[in-house]
């Protein structure tokens, strides 16, 4: 919840990038208002409200935790293995215990894509029980790949 902040603005900015591109596209093309259209129309006015709520919105659903069928600590090379398949790479092994395990994008075009949101972390407590938590969809594509080639 600490980066939820962090992560609407995010969200926001890269919106209205993605808008600005589309509208100057369509610009481009002849098939579009002028900018104005955007502070001046209710229409441009109920746009930046829809960014503002899906930029407020997304970190609560983009976001998840679930829980893994295994021991990740006492399988962390084939966790290793198996996150390298999903394009990440572990990161501060040497400083971090089998329990807490920390991955990012091993490419640049994944963070790009990830918008710098591209920490999965893997932890496991003391009861043995571990976690998988991170950006969704890499989050939900790792716990499958785990379930099917290691538990």
């Amino acid at each position: 919840m600490k980066r939820y902040p962090i992560r609407a603005a995010k969200y926001a900015v890269y919106l209205i990038i993605l808008f600005f591109i589309l509208f100057a596209l369509l610009r481009a093309f002849g098939s579009a208002s002028p900018m104005s259209v955007l502070w001046t129309t209710s229409r441009g006015l109920m746009f930046l409200g829809v960014v503002v709520v899906f930029a407020l919105l997304y970190p609560f659903f983009g976001f998840t935790r679930k829980r893994l069928t295994f021991n990740a600590a006492e399988r962390a090379d084939d966790v290793e293995r198996i996150m390298a398949m999903c394009g990440f790479k572990r990161i501060g092994s040497e400083n971090r215990p089998a329990d807490d395990m920390l991955f990012e994008a091993a490419s640049t075009a994944k963070k790009v894509a990830m918008m710098w949101e591209d920490q999965v972390r893997i932890t496991t407590d003391a009861d043995g029980v571990s976690f998988i938590e991170g950006n969704r969809k890499e989050v939900v594509r790792a716990a499958f790949r785990m379930g099917t080639y290691i538990a």
